[in-house]
This record gives C-alpha cells, sequence and structure tokens, in this order.
C-alpha cells in the first residue's frame, strides 16, 4: 500500500525551524538517524543550523471520511540537498472509525514497545510502527510491504520540545526488514532514530 506523504506540511516544518543548537552542550546534533543497514552504517545527524539533513514532525493521513481513518504520527529526517535520496520516516499507525480529535493524535505516541502496523484504511489496519526508508539510489522501501516477524520497536524517550518547532522530541530503537514492493528487501538493526513528532 502506498501511503501519501504531506511534503508540503513536512518541508514547511524542515524550513520553519530554529537556529537553536542543543542546550545541553554535549551534543551538536539533537537529531540523528542511526542504523546498519544491510551490514553498512547509516548515519544522518540534523541540528536546525548548518547540517545537511533537517528533522520536522511528520502527519500521514489515509481516509474514507467521514468513516475510516489511517493516522500516522511520527519524525522524518531527510536529505536537503536532495529530499527524493537518503530520508527515514518512522511513524506509529492507529486506526479510527472517525475523525481523531489532536489529543487523539498525541496519544498515538507513548513510551513502550510497538508491533509493527499495516494499513488498510479500514477496521482491517493493523496499528504498530511504520518505517519508511529511501535509499541513496531513491529507491523507497517499507515496513509494510512483508513480514515483520521478529522485528522489534520501541519508544524510550518522549520530552517536551523547548523550541516548539515540535510538540515533542522522542527516541525509537528498531530493528526490521524493509521491502521495496517489488520482491526486493533489505535488513535494519540496530537503528536508533531521535527526531521531532507532534505538532506544537
Amino acid at each position: 500500500m502506498k501511503i501519501i506523504k504531506n511534503l508540503f506540511f513536512v518541508s514547511v516544518v524542515l524550513i520553519a525551524t530554529s537556529c537553536k543548537k542543543d542546550s545541553s552542550g554535549n551534543n551538536d546534533f539533537p537529531y540523528y538517524f542511526t542504523a546498519t543497514i544491510n551490514g553498512a552504517a547509516i548515519k544522518y545527524e540534523a541540528n536546525d543550523v548548518d547540517t545537511r539533513y533537517g528533522c520536522g514532525f511528520s502527519q500521514d493521513e489515509s481516509s474514507t471520511f467521514p468513516s475510516d481513518f489511517d493516522i500516522y504520527q511520527g519524525t522524518v529526517i531527510s536529505d536537503n540537498q536532495d529530499p527524493s535520496k537518503n530520508a527515514i520516516y518512522v511513524q506509529v499507525l492507529k486506526y479510527f472509525d472517525h475523525e481523531p480529535s489532536n489529543a487523539e493524535k498525541s496519544a498515538m505516541i507513548q513510551l513502550g514497545n510497538y508491533p509493527y502496523g499495516y494499513g488498510n484504511v479500514s477496521t482491517s489496519t493493523i496499528n504498530g510502527a511504520d518505517i519508511e526508508y529511501d535509499d541513496a539510489n531513491g529507491v523507497a522501501w517499507s515496513s509494510q510491504f512483508g513480514s515483520q516477524t521478529g522485528s522489534t520497536f520501541t519508544i524510550t524517550e518522549l520530552v517536551d520540545n523547548p523550541d516548539n518547532t515540535s510538540g515533542k522530541i522522542f527516541t525509537a530503537n528498531f530493528s526490521c526488514k524493509l521491502y521495496d514492493g517489488s520482491g526486493g528487501s533489505i535488513q535494519v538493526t540496530n537503528a536508533k532514530i531521535r527526531g521531532k513528532v507532534l505538532a506544537p
């Protein structure tokens, strides 16, 4: 299933970021994605100031208004030089049988373990984590295109964002298999992402 991304909204979020570095002084990169993908180390780092990568919150939706809604809440880190490549979307999917309120959307992001989800814009939707990755060649990979037996996903941190460019900042650890929808697959291990999540 192809997920329609609200690219305009994400673009606005990435552009309208603060010029403030992490106030802790211990890390010039408050937002990052690290993983081993098919044996290769991948690292994206963003600080809203002078990095190649940018971070924003993502809020995707598929619906058959007014009765069925697949809602996605999460983060995106993408290459500002070429948004069609080197991008990672890490989201939580939940089905609603009504148009959800902002409070219901915010409640989707909680500390703890999640199964992997599958969107169907119906009661057949499986709630859970959703990973979408555009590699250096622009190939799109998704956790929804195949089995996630043995995969894991855990949100380990959820804190307020002091610069108000998002409602929260979260950290998630995960391992999974991603598929291109044409028979190809890649293995993601030891992945960790820290990014903006939820509207301010």
